[in-house]
């Protein structure tokens, strides 16, 4: 899976186990809903300090967001 493929699966997993809308979700990381929304649709990277938000709201570090996990067997 590519990369920035599963940092959108990833952030976008993580909204829903919190429960969030996208709105809920960009309003308390402090970024913009549009930016969320870009980054779940594979349109846009998110920059550093978009990561560093997310990574501070999800008591994830932004290694852990760029952690890509492969399925067994695929190393």
């Amino acid at each position: 899976m590519p990369e920035n493929e599963a940092l959108a699966k990833k952030i976008k997993s993580l909204r829903k186990v919190m429960h969030e809308t996208q709105f809920e979700f960009a309003e308390n990381c402090g970024i913009s809903i549009e930016t969320l929304s870009l980054i779940e649709r594979q349109k846009t990277n998110p920059q550093l300090g978009t990561l560093q938000k997310i990574s501070a709201y999800t008591n994830l570090t932004v290694a852990e967001l760029l952690e890509i996990t492969t399925a067994e067997g695929d190393e």
